[in-house]
């Protein structure tokens, strides 16, 4: 499991990027925004995929057939004025290999 970002800002050097991800959700689940957590510490954003797998694992459990879904948070906030940028939400879904 990755996340990658499809751009970031041009000057990260204050900026931190926090993901936030619910448990797996059933198919019927259609917004569990709300139920998004953090699960790994802030990082410098990458436009490059992150591997999540093994940190979101370790909070949420794996994704399965069963529970296929997983809604994310993410969002920038900058470490020298403590300022947050708005909420980007996405949604993903298990696709076994």
């Amino acid at each position: 499991m990755t996340f990658t970002l499809s751009a970031i800002p041009s000057d990260v050097s204050n900026l931190k990027l926090v993901i936030q991800a619910s448990e797996p959700q059933s198919n019927g689940i259609t917004r569990a925004y709300s139920k998004a957590a953090a699960f790994d510490d802030p990082m410098t954003p990458v436009t490059t995929a992150i591997d999540i797998k093994a940190k979101y694992e370790a909070k949420n459990g794996a994704v399965s057939a069963g529970l296929p879904k997983v809604f994310f948070k993410y969002f920038y906030v900058n470490t020298a004025t403590g300022e947050k940028s708005g909420d980007v939400l996405v949604q993903g879904v298990f696709a076994s290999e």
